[in-house]
Order: structure tokens, then sequence, then C-alpha cells
């Protein structure tokens, strides 16, 4: 979309599918990777240079897209809320499926980031009535009000372990940046099912919930036709945010005792998502999109000139739904398979092999989707909540 106007966003379609792209190779090395593969800088690079910080863009890209998406539709707030219900709704139980099938039933509460989108769709209509300033403070509200959520909670008991430190990095600074010693314990208790639903599953509501209606505000700019000026001020944010991000997590190496639960200077950390590692998501969340609006928005090209690569990003932006699906499908199967033939769960590659595993992944993904667009992407999981939105709404002719 260009300012002003009804067109699509071109960098908004870039930075999804980019996202989801880099995902696939990072979820194939983390996955498939042994450990030989766990100690190597690619699996560094992939898993923590792109992976730390990419959820959260796919976050703040759901956000601008439903300021975007209800501009173009019609203004009735309780048809809207009725497609945020239903599409809210949808996605929750897509997320609960995909885990099922991937990783067995057992695995439904692990809180993966569909069903957090799903409550964040319903949340983002009600951002349609608060002022900017007020959701901007109310995200700032969710980062700080994290760490002293999570004090007291056990989470080496939930993830397999104390933390351990991440190779190669902390070679050089020890410390510095932690990953969970194993995966989320999902526990069949009530209480247990939403602490990991609201803190301590892998995608929480707190603090991920913050990043949305960050996205939120910057599409009003879109629309509004301001977001144009404020790009170097984006940049100066996230540059800012970055810093104070890593450098928090450097001023805990000079703390013993850090948590990276429940303190503000703490190590990086992605399970869970530290106070340090917020910052800089968010750094990199606002800088990646300011660079890339400005190249694809400001000075991009034509867009009946669109490159072959950005072509792949817009049509896996399109079926981002669908291809996160697939994905995990793609690798939770042959791991599946291969338990039940060894009697154990184990990692089968090292890291370059993991890599090409995740190259020939994405490969056959993208090209599943391009022969699914040649057939108007019928009964893809996009068509179906479109036909299942059109029913329940009674927008057929829409």
């Amino acid at each position: 979309m260009t300012e002003g106007s009804t067109n699509r966003v071109r960098s908004i379609d870039v930075m999804r599918g980019f996202a989801l792209m880099c995902m696939v190779l990072v979820h194939f090395m983390v996955y498939f990777g042994d450990s030989t593969a766990a100690n190597s800088p690619l699996h560094v690079f992939f898993n923590h240079v792109l992976g730390d910080w990419g959820a959260a863009c796919f976050l703040m890209m759901l956000g601008m897209s439903q300021v975007l998406s209800a501009q173009q539709r019609a203004s009735d707030d309780a048809l809207l809320f009725r497609r945020a219900l239903i599409r809210g709704g949808y996605i929750f139980l897509v997320g609960i499926l995909m885990l099922a099938l991937s990783k067995g039933p057992a695995a439904i509460w692990r809180w993966d980031i569909l069903t957090l989108m799903g409550v964040a769709t319903v949340v983002l209509f009600a951002c349609r009535f608060i002022p900017s300033g007020p959701l901007l403070l109310a995200g700032a509200l969710i980062a700080v009000a994290t760490p002293p959520l999570r004090a007291g909670i056990d989470f080496a008991s939930l993830w397999g372990g104390p933390a351990v430190q991440v190779a190669v990095v902390s070679d050089w600074l020890p410390g510095i940046l932690l990953d969970p010693a194993g995966e989320f314990d999902i526990i069949w208790k009530p209480q247990e099912v939403l602490r990991g639903f609201l803190l301590t599953g892998e995608f929480p509501l707190f603090p991920w919930l913050l990043f949305p209606p960050v996205g939120f505000v910057l599409g009003r700019r879109i629309v509004a036709g301001q977001i144009r000026g404020d790009l170097p001020f984006l940049a100066i944010i996230g540059i800012l945010l970055i810093g104070l991000g890593i450098g928090g997590a450097y001023a805990s190496l000079l703390r013993p005792g850090s948590s990276f639960v429940s303190d503000y200077l703490a190590p990086l950390s992605f399970y869970p998502d530290s106070f340090t590692m917020i910052l800089y998501q968010l750094g990199m969340s606002l800088l990646v999109f300011a660079g890339l609006y400005f190249c694809y928005d400001v000075h991009g090209k034509a867009p009946s000139r669109v490159t072959f690569l950005v072509g792949l990003y817009n049509r896996t932006s399109r079926f981002s739904l669908t291809f996160y699906f697939l994905h995990y499908l793609l690798i939770g199967w042959p791991l599946m398979i291969a338990a039940a033939i060894t009697g154990r769960s184990a990692a089968l590659l090292g890291a370059t092999s993991s890599f090409l595993a995740g190259v020939a992944g994405l490969l056959f993904l993208e090209t599943l989707l391009y022969l699914w667009e040649k057939r108007g992407g019928k009964y893809s999981l996009e068509w179906l909540l479109g036909a299942i939105t059109a029913q329940l709404t009674e927008d057929r002719g829409r």
C-alpha cells in the first residue's frame, strides 16, 4: 500500500515472507540438528542472529495488517468484531491442530505462535477504540510487568533443567546468551495449562502480546500517510532499543546471579523472552521495517516490475498460514517416524546437513505454493478461512 491509497504495502509482504522463509531454515536447523550442529556457527546464525527477532517482526506485521485490512472493509463494528472472532478462533484452532499433527496430541499446550496470534487478532479489534499513545503505553507496561510476574516460577523444572550457554557466542562473552536445556514440559493440569498460556509456554501472552499493538500503531501511521516522515525516528528508536538490549545483557554479566527470568538487567534469552531480548527484538523489528519501507514503498520499483525474490516473498506472505502449518508437518513427521523406528527421540543431522534439509524443505514448500496459486489457492487454509467467514457473516457477495 502506498500512503493514502488502498494498494498493498509491499514492505509488509516482503518482511512477512522473508521472516517465514528464514523460519523454515531456522526450524530445520533447530529440530534436525544434533549436538554437533548446536555448537556450530551456522546453527547460532540461524537460531539466534535470524531467529531471535523474526517472531517479533511477524507479530508486528499482524498488527499492521489488521489496520490495513479493516480500512478496506465495511466499517460496521459488529461485523468487524464477528470477523475478528471467527478469524482469531480459526487461527487458534489451526495452531492446536498443527501441534497435534506434527508433535502428537500431548503437545497441544506448548502454546505455539499461532495460538498467540489467534488471541491477538481479537485483542487487536479492541485496539481500534484506543488512541495510539495508550496502546504504546500498554505495550511498554506488558514488557515491564513480565519479569516480576515470572518471579518465583521455576523455569528450570519446566524447560528441562537450568538454562545453558549458547556455544560460539559464549566463547567470547560467557553467559550473555542462554538457551533452555530442553523443550517445554507440558503438564496437563488446568492451572499449569493456564500458566503456560500466560507466562511459561513457548509464546505466552506475557510478553509476546506487546508486539501486535505496536504494529497496530504503525499501521495507523501508514493509513494516515505519515509513516514516511516517521522512518528516521523509527530507525533511531530501533538502534537505541537494540543498544539497550545488548547493553543490558552485557551489564548483567557484571551482576553474578542475574536472572534472565525475573530481572531487567539479564542475559539474552528467547525461552523465556528476557527483558533485554524484548528490547532487542522490538528494536530490530522497527529498524528492519523502516529499512524495508524505505526500500520498497518509498524508493521501490513499480508493482509491475516485481523481482523474482520479491515475488517469492509476496506469495509466501499471501499463503502465510498454510506455509507455517505445512512446514511444521514437514519437520515433525520425519522426526516422529525416526523416533518410531529407533525407539527414542533424537536429532538426525549435523549443521550442514540440517541447513541443506532446510533448503530442500523451503524449495518444496515454495513449489507447492506456486502450484497452489496457479489453482486459485483453493482449499488452502486461507481459502477455507474466507469460506467460513463468508458463511458465518453472510458476507458472500463481498
